[in-house]
């Protein structure tokens, strides 16, 4: 026979299994009740060619590569090299390599050397590499990315 003869699909009640000829069923069967999906799933990816305009908000993870007007939310986001974000950056774990004109809100927010951020920057913690360029206030707050009154107030 051509094809490969140890694979034959069996249809049971309520689970599908796959089983082999030569084999017992407990030997080879899968329960795709126990399969688990990895908790850490990969971040949602908007490419280079996408251009947004309006409000982005995930409660997972988010890279973004293309252009964005308006807000971003996200509980980890990479603003990557290639990107631009024209408004507001709102994250728990934020990493900047590309480019962002308005405020950012996040409890850890990283700048990376290719980072160019002209904006005020709300934070717990915070760490700059060498070659980032940034124009604006820095401010420690302990809330995270909870957005602070003062700010606020002036919009």
């Amino acid at each position: 026979m051509i094809f490969n003869p140890w694979k034959k699909r069996k249809v049971g009640s309520d689970k599908t299994q796959l089983v082999s000829e030569n084999a017992t069923k407990k030997e080879h069967a899968i329960n795709f009740k126990e399969i688990k999906l990895d908790e850490d799933n990969s971040p949602s990816l908007l490419g280079k060619e996408i251009k947004i305009i309006g409000k982005i908000s995930s409660k997972g993870a988010l890279q973004l590569d293309g252009d964005l007007e308006g807000e971003i939310t996200a509980s980890k986001l990479v603003i990557e090299k290639s990107a631009k974000v024209v408004g507001s950056v709102t994250s728990d774990d934020l990493v900047i390599k590309g480019r962002i004109i308005g405020p950012v809100f996040g409890k850890k927010v990283r700048f990376g050397s290719s980072a160019r951020v002209e904006g005020d920057t709300f934070h717990e913690t915070i760490a700059i590499e060498d070659g980032a360029y940034y124009e604006g206030s820095i401010k420690r707050h302990v809330g995270g990315t909870e957005r602070p009154n003062k700010l606020l107030k002036n919009k």
